[in-house]
């Protein structure tokens, strides 16, 4: 995320909500756009995190709810990083067993 610049948002947000919102929607379709093999997914998930906002009543509900689904993702991500140790060790098993005389 080169470029990002924290305090601008942070002003703006403050300063001019609306503009703010309208930033920020100009700013994820643009980068959704940089990614036209993976926009299907990102939209889809950029629907998922506002309507989980939206949902979630306050900042605070929100920011909780967010974070579990990131804690979902990481975790699925460490579930698939087990199995494929594993489809590793056994080919580097049956890679080993081969070269043995």
């Amino acid at each position: 995320m080169g470029g990002f610049d924290f305090d601008h948002w942070k002003h703006l947000a403050e300063r001019d909500p609306a503009g703010f919102f309208l930033a920020r929607d100009e700013a994820l379709r643009d980068c959704i756009a940089r990614h036209p093999d993976q926009a299907h997914l990102l939209s889809a998930l950029q629907a998922r995190i506002d309507a989980t906002r939206a949902l979630a009543g306050t900042p605070l509900h929100a920011s909780r709810a967010l974070m579990g689904m990131m804690h979902e993702q990481l975790r699925e991500l460490g579930d698939r990083l087990v199995e494929l140790q594993q489809e590793t060790d056994a080919l580097r098993t049956l890679m080993l067993g081969r070269s043995s005389p």
